[in-house]
């Protein structure tokens, strides 16, 4: 991929949307992480600093060094922002009384025991968590859907604090899902899947790396592990089970035509799990939302 020439297709898509949409500005969500730090780049780069507002929104299991690695995004960047936690929100809620993780006195052993129960579901379910999202699990195994369901709340909270800024601003959500994460779903719908506009949806998650490195982001940004920092302890890779790396060349074979008997030098248990979970995602696309109305 030719970078220069994607960076100001992606600039001349963003500043052209404030016109169109009549807006002022841009709010988006820092997370630390490297999607949101490369969109917040690209912001910069196309409508300045003056029309960026960006939301920090940690919560009771969030990593510090999350906050702090968003904070310092922001001070590079020169943007304003606000650190805005949600640990209130979710508490009157319930979250943390159904998982309570809360209730485990370090972060450490919270990693360790969050590891042993996700090992323990894979076993029972016989593949990774991740591709178990979309079936029905016997409801004997309680925490399952309790688990996801914490874990949903946090982003679909966030996506509402978003909403509530820019609308007050007049301003624009910018979203931050990759292509990979589009492709298998690996999104909370109507959390980190809803924004107005999604500069880098079209960018597989080691493309967005590669562009990391050629816009100079921080290093710290560009080494660290991939996670949701909604689970201590679990990463991106931990979660669906495979390196981005391996994903995203499987992802394209999928996308040139290409089925899992095709493809060598894969486990094919795991590109199995990749394909059923990619066709789920096409057919969700196909589904209509609403009945057409009788003539």
């Amino acid at each position: 991929m030719d970078f220069t020439e994607e960076k100001e297709r992606i600039i001349s898509f963003i500043s052209s949307k404030l016109s169109e949409e009549d807006k002022d500005g841009f709010v988006i969500g820092l997370s630390g992480g490297i999607d949101s730090t490369v969109v917040a780049y690209l912001l910069k780069e196309a409508v300045g600093i003056d029309k960026i507002f960006a939301l920090i929104m940690p919560e009771l299991d969030s990593d510090p060094s999350s906050r702090k690695d968003a904070l310092m995004v922001a001070k590079n960047l020169r943007i304003r922002c606000k650190v805005l936690p949600i640990t209130e929100i979710l508490w009157a809620t319930g979250v943390y009384r159904d998982v309570p993780l809360w209730m485990i006195p370090s972060r450490i052993l919270k990693e360790k025991k969050i590891k042993g129960i996700y090992k323990h579901y894979e076993n029972v379910l016989g593949k990774p968590l991740f591709f178990s999202i979309k079936d029905r699990v016997d409801p004997k195994l309680y925490w399952f859907n309790r688990g996801k369901a914490y874990y949903s709340i946090k982003h679909r909270v966030r996506m509402t604090l978003l909403y509530f800024f820019a609308e007050k601003m007049n301003y624009l959500t910018a979203g931050c899902i990759n292509l990979t994460e589009k492709l298998i779903g690996f999104y909370v719908r109507y959390g980190d899947d809803a924004s107005d506009i999604a500069p880098i949806s079209h960018l597989y998650k080691t493309e967005v790396m590669e562009f990391a490195r050629f816009l100079n982001l921080p290093e710290k940004i560009i080494e660290k592990e991939p996670t949701p920092d909604l689970i201590p302890g679990i990463t991106d890779e931990f979660s669906i089970g495979i390196s981005y790396g391996d994903l995203d060349s499987i992802l394209k074979a999928f996308e040139e035509g290409k089925t899992p008997e095709e493809i060598e030098g894969v486990d094919k248990d795991m590109l199995n799990l990749i394909y059923d979970q990619y066709m789920w995602i096409k057919k969700q696309e196909k589904k209509p939302l609403h009945l057409e109305r009788r003539v």
